[in-house]
């Protein structure tokens, strides 16, 4: 008989693990910058420096690739939510959905309330639905649309669309980041919502004023009003506009409200926007599942036009479903050798008082954002993080409420993240254009921050929230 070989595992050094972490990052956003490679080629190709990485710490080959496979499969999830968002974007064109918000948008939107309307309607349609990528790519779309045609910037655009999509992905109990939160710590849903709310409220009301002191310089903006009648001339020619054409759009927020699942109920809003192109845009039934899967297509003869109506399909999904495919393999393989532990963990150890686990914990989820995904980065750092805060006597809800105020946002700020590359893939306006007029993915996380150095609502682990049971501001735990 074969002697069985054992290989010793050794826990990966801070050196070391720091080490692995930039060189994958190197390596992607190097040939990225310096060579013009696609961020999903240069992914894909990383796995074949990650896993001589991890199986130098002594796992095999079979152990690194079980574990890269079973993050993949965890993110299928978030993927498959994505290919439907393409297909959803693709069939609301056709069926005159698209153009019929853009059509009312174009009639009752005044450049000088544009930004702050754009914020507010993203805000609580994402609210409404507890997605942010399908708000950005319905929603989103059409205040785009409408902003170049008023003239507006389209890095304030885009910056006023991510901070309204964001804002209800991390606050409605429908989304997937809300309850990933929640439940990493063992904290009641509801009641990390509630919690959320002291910070959400002036997060966005600051948000608010801003937008709407942005939008003054526009006051006397001279955009060109014939254009603007040229597009609605346009699409009242193209498309029958009304309410029939925004039904797909109604049945969407229906089924998201009852808490259906996103997946389903992106894709059967898909199929009933198929029905009315036939019924009541009159499109050939020869040609309706192209647009469910290649996205719509028309020449308007209207440059502008044709930009923004020929979109959408399963298939314009595909880059980005790789990228984050890659992604997910890549923070499966990095958890399984510890590397991202080894990291983290020295960080972690020497944090004691309420603010350094605030600070520790947005540190573990900015980093976490760096490998490319949201849910991930919300399990590891509620597996990492929640039973410190315990241990400190504090209550999980403060860990669960400063990950969503951190992770879900600044997700969007970082340009190889998958939230990065969607955005991008969308509006074409890059990250480091529209980052800085994205205003509440930079005020919540410093909101979060203030309230625990003021020591407002850093609650106790022996409080028990969800009986309702009063107590005041923990001063004497924030000191």
């Amino acid at each position: 008989m074969s002697e069985e070989v054992k290989v010793e595992r050794k826990e990966p050094s801070f050196g070391y693990a720091l080490m692995s972490f930039v060189l994958v990052l190197a390596l992607v956003l190097g040939c990225n910058h310096l060579l013009g490679a696609p961020l999903q080629a240069m992914f894909m190709i990383s796995w074949l420096l990650i896993i001589p990485l991890c199986m130098h710490l002594g796992y095999t080959y079979n152990e690194i690739w079980s574990a890269m496979m079973e993050s993949v499969k965890n993110g299928m999830s978030a993927i498959l939510i994505l290919l439907a968002v393409g297909a959803m974007i693709g069939c609301w064109t056709a069926c005159g959905a698209v153009p019929t918000i853009i059509y009312a948008g174009l009639n009752v939107i005044n450049p000088r309330m544009f930004l702050l309307t754009t914020f507010l309607l993203c805000s609580f349609i994402s609210i409404a639905c507890g997605t942010s990528w399908g708000t950005l790519g319905t929603a989103g779309i059409a205040m785009f649309a409408i902003g170049e045609s008023l003239g507006i910037p389209s890095a304030m655009t885009v910056g006023a669309i991510v901070s309204g999509s964001y804002l209800g992905d991390m606050l409605s109990p429908m989304s997937d980041s809300t309850n990933v939160a929640s439940a990493s710590v063992g904290s009641e849903l509801i009641t990390h919502c509630k919690e959320l709310l002291y910070i959400v409220v002036p997060a966005f009301l600051i948000s608010a004023a801003i937008y709407a002191l942005m939008g003054v310089q526009f006051t006397s903006m001279n955009f060109d009003q014939s254009y603007i009648q040229s597009v609605i001339a346009s699409m009242k020619h193209y498309f029958r506009l009304g309410l029939v054409a925004i039904i797909p759009v109604i049945t969407l927020f229906i089924l998201l409200f009852m808490k259906k699942p996103s997946f389903p109920s992106m894709v059967t809003s898909a199929l009933i926007g198929l029905f009315i192109a036939v019924v009541w845009q009159g499109a050939s039934l020869n040609n309706i599942f192209g647009y469910f899967w290649k996205g719509y297509s028309i020449e308007t003869g209207e440059v502008f036009l044709d930009k923004l109506l020929n979109r959408g399909g399963v298939s314009s999904m595909f880059g980005s479903g790789a990228f984050m495919l890659f992604c997910f393999g890549m923070a499966g393989a990095f958890n399984k050798a510890g590397i991202l532990q080894a990291i983290i963990n020295p960080i972690a150890s020497k944090a004691k008082k309420p603010i350094q686990l605030t600070l520790v914990t947005q540190i573990i989820s900015t980093v976490g954002n760096m490998m490319g995904t949201n849910t991930f980065t919300i399990l590891m750092c509620g597996t990492l993080m929640g039973p410190v805060y315990k241990k400190e006597g504090l209550h999980p809800t403060n860990c669960s409420k400063v990950m969503n105020c951190t992770s879900t946002v600044v997700t969007s700020l970082i340009p190889w993240s998958v939230d990065g590359v969607y955005i991008f893939g969308l509006f074409g306006v890059a990250t480091i254009n529209y980052g800085m007029y994205s205003l509440y993915a930079w005020i919540v996380p410093l909101m979060a921050l203030l309230f625990v150095i003021l020591g407002i609502r850093v609650i106790p682990a022996n409080v028990n929230l969800e009986a309702g049971e009063k107590y005041h501001k923990a001063k004497k735990i924030a000191g």
